[in-house]
């Protein structure tokens, strides 16, 4: 086998790439797209966790003062999103309306001033003709949210839940169409969005999400995947950047949401967010969709050469685009923005500048998400409509890269020497094409064949895999079984120190996946592999720690391994838990767990506590011994198959 690279970032650029430069590259019909069209953006939707229940009239909008000025006027009011969740907005309006006007959302970036900070553009608006809400986002202004969860918290579970502010953010503007539409001034069929930076991505999502938006300028917020990862421009990114991409798609196919409907893109060149030939590219993916569905003239790009941010050229262009696609003007403004500033207290909302204390935005990122409550066995038929039905939802979602049967795509093997009573092995193998993984076996001499054969990920501060070190199964009696460690990405020859770490759990999401999802399925690979090598039979998965949710998904998704074996497992995918896509969404770590239920599952030393709702579902489907401990590995085969004989499952 060729030598292919070990670097994981290398691999990252390489699907990056795929995924971008595969974006709309083949187009169906016209009629077949715009059929597809209701699907698509309910997936979107879906990835952003709106809620899917359709709102029952306008939001609660409490109006706590305005400002009436010589040709406009400033009110002042909240949505409440959700019960005690407010957003503070300005609505800058003409002072004299005959007649309703096209309805404007405004959505900020991460100005810290919020809607105060962004009032010239409100402002601008307001005077020209048009309804507009300015809205602070949930982080910023008069707000007590938070949009930096993986960026500096940690809130690698964020992912797990399925949560991104971007969703917040969305529903959010799409509240306040539902109050724009609600008003008598406002001519509910003609209405845009648009936002600079954090506000443009936004503005993006929430055009793609609201077919009710009829323009929208998203500003110095437009790129690719494979811009993010190969320059590392994620690194500068708020987690309100994306959304839970579980169907792996790229910024391009989000944009395309929005066809027919009129999109204007702002852009700066020397935006070191934003790249010309990422945003330049993807408005060219998108020209071919606009011609296909006969709208070339609702798709434009303005840029200017400037640094992230507006100049008079984009601000222009998107005043002039909103007045020909909402008013149906014939020529270009010429009006920029005045410095007619108020002071910020003037435009506050609450007073003191703060939503009140009772305001429970600060824990939107616990709620938003609706999770399942943990499932209750009541009996084997019941549970196993349960298991069939979550297991499948596991791989439409968290494991949805994942194929039916990981192999490894070239292996190479190597005879390492003897030591006693044991033979090694090393095998290279590819996972990717950029990307080659180790793995490592130890085969006892002696014994009868085929050998029972337990397989680990190796840790990531393991110093070393040699002879399967690292990974706990080299304690293992060669009287008993072999032993396998795979070197999972992140680990052993492809490490990644801990700022590197950062970003490649960040880039990954980008993708459609995770790490540990990643990680689990070289996990998967070289299992294959290590079983091939070794002619075993039977087959089971060791994990410790954090790393223990690789093999126990692994496991799940692979029906031929025999158990599990367990070392002081996290117990969670929430707050410390490894992250998978929205696998919260399907359950925590104890109820999927239980879905390898009836294979044995061997828990090393005393019974954990958390262990008691596996036991729980095991004992109500008939097979409450099947989860029972061990004092070290070497007894797992002759626990693994007393605990099959002790709860013999009939067959149904």
């Amino acid at each position: 086998m060729e030598p292919i690279g070990t670097m994981i970032y290398e691999s990252l650029i390489h699907r990056a790439g795929v995924l971008t430069h595969g974006a709309l590259t083949s187009l169906p019909t016209a009629d077949r797209w715009t059929a597809d069209l209701p699907a698509r953006r309910a997936a979107f939707r879906e990835m952003l966790a709106l809620p899917s229940h359709p709102c029952d009239g306008p939001p609660p909008v409490t109006h706590t003062g305005m400002l009436d000025r010589s040709d406009y006027v400033v009110e002042k009011c909240f949505v409440e999103i959700f019960p005690r969740m407010r957003v503070a907005a300005n609505i800058y309006r003409p002072r004299t309306i005959d007649a309703p006007l096209p309805g404007m959302i405004y959505v900020c970036g991460h100005a810290a001033e919020g809607k105060c900070w962004y009032q010239p553009h409100g402002r601008w608006f307001g005077r020209h003709g048009y309804v507009c809400m300015v809205l602070d986002h949930i982080w910023a202004g008069e707000s007590r949210g938070f949009h930096h969860g993986t960026y500096s918290r940690n809130a690698w579970h964020w992912y797990s839940r399925g949560y991104s502010p971007a969703g917040v953010e969305v529903w959010a503007a799409m509240r306040a169409i539902d109050y724009l539409q609600s008003r008598d001034d406002v001519d509910g069929s003609r209405l845009g969005i648009t936002g600079n930076s954090g506000g443009g991505s936004i503005s993006w999502f929430t055009g793609a999400a609201d077919e009710r938006l009829t323009a929208v300028a998203p500003s110095c917020q437009t790129g690719n995947a494979y811009m993010q990862i190969k320059d590392r421009a994620l690194d500068s990114h708020c987690d309100c950047t994306w959304w839970v991409n579980t169907l792996g798609w790229d910024h391009t196919d989000v944009a395309a949401l929005i066809a027919p409907r009129a999109l204007l893109v702002a852009a700066q060149t020397e935006d070191y967010h934003f790249r010309p030939y990422a945003y330049r590219d993807l408005v060219h993916r998108l020209s071919r969709l606009y011609r296909l569905l006969e709208a070339p003239e609702r798709l434009a790009l303005v840029e200017d050469s400037c640094p992230h941010g507006y100049t008079p050229k984009t601000r222009l262009g998107i005043f002039s685009w909103f007045d020909r696609h909402l008013k149906g003007a014939a020529g270009p403004a010429t009006e920029d923005l005045d410095d007619a500033n108020e002071p910020h207290e003037q435009l506050w909302v609450f007073p003191g500048g703060k939503a009140p204390d009772d305001d429970r935005m600060g824990e939107v990122d616990t709620c938003f998400v609706s999770l399942p409550e943990a499932p209750q066995a009541t009996g084997r038929d019941a549970w196993q409509v349960h298991q069939a039905a979550a297991i499948a939802k596991l791989r439409e979602t968290s494991f949805r890269q994942i194929p039916r049967r990981p192999e490894p795509a070239a292996v190479e093997v190597r005879a390492q020497g003897t030591h006693e009573q044991w033979a090694f092995w090393s095998l290279d193998f590819q996972v990717e094409p950029t990307l080659t993984i180790q793995a490592h076996l130890g085969l006892p001499r002696q014994g009868a064949r085929p050998c029972p054969l337990i397989v680990a990920p190796l840790q990531a501060e393991a110093r070393s895999p040699y002879s399967g070190w690292g990974a706990g199964v080299n304690r293992i009696d060669a009287g008993c079984s072999a032993f396998g460690t795979v070197e999972v990405r992140g680990t052993g020859r492809t490490s990644i120190g801990p700022g590197l770490e950062w970003t490649v759990r960040r880039a990954y999401p980008l993708l459609g996946c995770t790490l540990p999802e990643r990680q689990t399925f070289d996990l998967l690979a070289g299992a294959a592999a290590l079983r091939r090598q070794a002619g075993a039979g039977r087959v089971a998965l060791y994990g410790t720690g954090a790393s223990a949710a690789l093999s126990v998904y692994a496991a799940l998704l692979d029906e031929t391994i025999e158990a599990v074996v367990l070392a002081d497992p996290v117990w969670t995918h929430e707050v410390g838990g490894p992250e998978f896509l929205g696998i919260l969404r399907v359950g925590d770590f104890p109820h999927n767990l239980a879905l390898l239920w009836p294979r044995p599952i061997l828990l090393v030393g005393a019974m954990p506590e958390e262990a008691a709702y596996v036991r729980s579902v095991y004992t109500a489907c008939g097979a409450g011994g099947r989860v029972r401990t061990i004092d070290d590995l070497s007894q797992w085969p002759a626990a693994a198959a007393a605990a099959r004989q002790e709860n013999a499952i009939p067959a149904a």
